[in-house]
């Protein structure tokens, strides 16, 4: 009797450290969903006409360790005299912080990997496949930042593209304003489907000013944001999108805000224009877009 009793209460404790050690690794864990939506239309462009976007990301982090992104979007781009461009996005990513001695910072490692599928009747941006690693370094008063980023992007009856990601940002006045800056260096362009390019580069920079907590109605921050320069094909390491639909990018200015709609959940809107020359045509046009997310944290 006293054999069986001691083994029911063995089984009970048992069954109470498990619950508990399985509730600890549950809190370990943070989770944030971020479904967006963008609407873009196209001005003077004898080819296009609209452009829509509709996902939504999904992230877990563990502790200040680490965590991975999973990520899926639909992309349409209506055209004036061809078909509607039908386009799947898929995104994983992974990173893993490191924590340097001597109290130097914060390294961040970081795996990206996209796959886009599309009907384009061309064939020439379907199919595609993009492996992106990054490092990134933060100092630990979080006023320095650097990165270098690489994307091999493989696309059919091309050659492999390859972009550097150079990045540098700094806070200053009290970090109530942050400024980024990122240069785009793509080679390994096929000039015979690009209007003549075999590599673009460009610069984008970005001025961030966060505001003093206050009413509900004033944002949390304001950026605004400018490229200057050319790319093709670039890969955008911050809104982890890859741009295969659009022409020769010549620049572009945007105007993001974002409010604190209470702890866990923000609203991010943007406005942007983005200038565009067609490899095909000698036809020069706009994109204006608007862009809408809810980031949500459990």
């Amino acid at each position: 009797m006293k054999s069986k009793l001691a083994n029911s209460t063995i089984l009970s404790v048992g069954i109470a450290m498990a619950a508990l050690y399985c509730q600890a690794q549950a809190d370990a864990w943070s989770f944030n969903a971020t479904p967006s939506l963008t609407q873009g239309s196209y001005s003077g462009s004898v080819q296009r006409d609209k452009l829509s976007d509709i996902g939504v990301m999904i992230s877990g982090d563990y502790l200040d360790q680490g965590g991975v992104t999973a990520g899926y979007s639909k992309t349409r781009v209506s055209m004036k005299n061809a078909a509607t461009i039908d386009q799947d996005n898929f995104l994983l990513s992974g990173r893993k912080h490191i924590y340097l001695d001597s109290g130097s910072g914060r390294l961040t490692l970081r795996l990206d990997g996209y796959r886009l599928n599309n009907n384009d009747v061309t064939g020439a941006t379907n199919g595609v496949s993009v492996i992106a690693p990054q490092v990134g370094w933060l100092s630990n008063d979080r006023t320095l930042y650097a990165d270098i980023g690489y994307a091999n992007s493989s696309y059919p009856n091309q050659p492999t593209i390859r972009q550097y990601t150079p990045t540098m940002g700094f806070g200053f006045n009290s970090n109530a304003d942050w400024i980024q800056m990122r240069g785009y260096l793509i080679s390994g362009l096929n000039p015979a489907s690009t209007g003549g390019k075999s590599n673009t580069s460009d610069l984008d920079m970005k001025w961030t000013h966060y505001f003093a907590p206050g009413s509900e109605l004033v944002p949390a921050s304001l950026s605004l944001g400018v490229a200057a320069g050319q790319k093709m094909y670039a890969v955008d390491m911050d809104a982890q999108s890859v741009a295969n639909l659009a022409d020769l990018s010549k620049g572009a200015a945007t105007l993001g805000l974002t409010w604190n709609i209470n702890k866990s959940t923000k609203l991010f809107v943007l406005a942007g224009q983005s200038r565009f020359s067609n490899v095909t045509l000698p036809n020069d046009y706009k994109l204006n877009v608007g862009y809408a997310s809810l980031s949500i944290d459990w």
